[in-house]
């Protein structure tokens, strides 16, 4: 046979090879690709089933259900937002410096007025918690600050000195970064804190009386974060620490005639005397016991009580927009 006859025979063989290579490729090829969607399939299925075993799987009617609820939250945030409004200083008003230092000396006169009317002791040096600046005067981007500090403190210690206590002991108020020259990260916060440490002492009735003023002020919104209260006498009240009423003395009739008060009797007022003896007694009615409250110190004691507060004010900043949708 000639190479003219073998050459159709060699060039089919060689298409059929280079063919089936080519079908073995392809199928090689669509094995790996098949393998990869049924393991993706598989996955998806098990998602699904996780998907649907949520007590909220993601169907339409849960969908709806939750965009109520989103919506009602953000109601609910809107309307806590507008209820703390009266709370806000729109804008704090920076004053001269020398004019803070005049409302200090003023506000400082007239809570001393309330506390001496109450009859409450007064420590030395009191200026509200600003006493560093009687010497000194506040720079000038420190007075809209300042200024709203000193209205919340002359607010808080005027409704403890209607309170009555009996001592001031001790303020302390907390420094702000600005009076150090640094700023305060407001970033995504809703208020700042302006923080006084109040210890005084006094009855359990004026802590309650306090407390109370404090959450009913209508100007500023006051937190107490710390409160410690201590009894002035550590040791229990015991019984002679209790004054009772004493019995009356046994002299009382000493000076009672020893002929049984009748004295001597004359010719003539003997009838007298049987007429009186006739008469009926009159009843005796005994006194009723009367509750003074001193057995009670026996127990209760009637030292004052010393109280540590820390209070914060917290002035809420402007309010925040929610996203939409």
């Amino acid at each position: 046979m000639s190479f003219q006859e073998q050459k159709f025979p060699i060039v089919l063989g060689s298409v059929t090879a280079i063919l089936t290579g080519a079908l073995v490729w392809w199928g090689m090829q669509s094995g790996n690709r098949y393998n990869e969607a049924q393991t993706a399939y598989n996955s998806a299925v098990s998602d699904i089933g996780k998907v649907n075993k949520w007590k909220t799987p993601p169907t339409d009617e849960n969908r709806r259900g939750k965009e109520k609820a989103v919506a009602d939250f953000a109601k609910g945030v809107e309307e806590l937002q507008t209820a703390f409004d009266p709370y806000r200083a729109a804008e704090l008003e920076s004053i001269d410096p020398t004019a803070f230092s005049d409302r200090l000396l003023e506000a400082t006169k007239r809570v001393t007025a309330k506390f001496e009317q109450a009859g409450t002791a007064l420590p030395p040096g009191f200026y509200l918690g600003f006493a560093r600046y009687t010497d000194q005067l506040p720079k000038g981007n420190q007075t809209g600050l300042l200024g709203y500090e000193l209205a919340a403190s002359e607010e808080m210690f005027g409704l403890l000195a209607e309170a009555g206590p009996s001592q001031l002991l001790n303020v302390y108020r907390r420094p702000l970064p600005e009076e150090a020259d640094r700023e305060e990260d407001l970033k995504g916060k809703a208020y700042r804190t302006h923080s006084f440490e109040v210890t005084f002492s006094g009855r359990e009735k004026v802590l309650r009386e306090f407390l109370s003023s404090l959450a009913n002020s209508e100007s500023h919104y006051y937190v107490v974060r710390t409160m410690r209260v201590k009894n002035e006498r550590e040791s229990a009240p015991n019984a002679s620490d209790a004054k009772f009423e004493q019995p009356a003395s046994a002299d009382a009739g000493a000076n009672e005639s020893p002929f049984g008060g009748g004295g001597f009797v004359f010719p003539g007022e003997e009838g007298s005397d049987d007429a009186a003896a006739d008469e009926p007694a009159a009843e005796v009615t005994p006194d009723e016991p009367k509750d003074t409250g001193e057995i009670l110190k026996q127990v209760l004691g009637s030292e004052d009580a010393r109280v540590f507060l820390r209070i914060d004010v917290l002035q809420f900043l402007g309010s925040k927009e929610l996203p939409k949708g």
